[in-house]
């Protein structure tokens, strides 16, 4: 599989793009699919690093329509093979959205290049990035196992990150489905996560980006609870 190296391989949508998505997604998420908004005010001023669960396409449209905030200012870390070696999709999603590339099972280089668009992107705009940590949306709508990389890009961006879980959108767009349906969507987002450092107790790097995913698996799914059952999930928490 190709490796992209090149900054200008990823996609930049231009301004007038990003404005016409923003303005049909604010429209589709008010009259089609109304969303629902939880914990907005953990969104850092600064950049950093969302992460979020994921079923389907709609879902970096919902999370970015929740933030309240301005669609160029976010980037979609994506899979190369879908985003990029499709003709169509590369024409359809070029104009609309930031994706950077990076492999489903990234090398060395290929990693290094996604983490160098991601700090150049994130110091130009000083906005996010979204990384789905599951790799993949789910077919089902339940949360999957969380690849290790969310807690490399977590350690080399050094940004804080937001876990978050988008409810409904396997509803409306299930995996294998082109057109969206009625219904509601709901986006939570859950308080920022330090960026795992050198000084959690003489941890290797891997261990600590291990437990980083740990905890950041535990944040979303906890978000993914009903109200009362995230209250008796924190004060076990507590206790523990």
């Amino acid at each position: 599989m190709k490796v992209l190296r090149k900054p200008e391989e990823a996609f930049r949508a231009s301004a007038a793009g990003s404005a016409m998505f923003e303005a049909f997604c604010r429209t589709f998420f008010a009259l089609y699919c109304p969303l629902r908004v939880e914990g907005r005010q953990h969104l850092p001023d600064g950049p950093f690093l969302l992460c979020s669960n994921h079923t389907s396409h709609a879902d970096s449209a919902a999370l970015m329509t929740a933030s309240g905030r301005r669609f160029c200012s976010f980037a979609l870390i994506g899979a190369s093979d879908y985003f990029f070696q499709s003709r169509r999709v590369r024409w359809l999603v070029s104009r609309w959205m930031n994706v950077i590339p990076i492999d489903r099972r990234p090398g060395p280089k290929s990693l290094v290049a996604c983490i160098t668009y991601g700090r150049e992107f994130l110091k130009r705009n000083r906005g996010a990035l979204i990384l789905y940590p599951e790799g993949t949306r789910s077919p089902d709508g339940e949360i999957r196992t969380f690849k290790p990389g969310a807690g490399l890009f977590a350690a080399e961006l050094g940004v804080p990150i937001v876990p978050a879980y988008v409810e409904g959108t396997h509803r409306i767009l299930p995996k294998g489905k082109s057109m969206p349906r009625a219904g509601p969507v709901t986006v939570r987002f859950g308080e920022a996560l330090a960026a795992p450092t050198g000084s959690w107790h003489g941890q290797s790097s891997r261990e600590q980006r291990r437990c980083f995913v740990e905890k950041l698996a535990l944040s979303i799914r906890m978000l993914a609870q009903d109200d009362r059952a995230r209250e008796l999930v924190a004060g076990v928490q507590q206790k523990g």
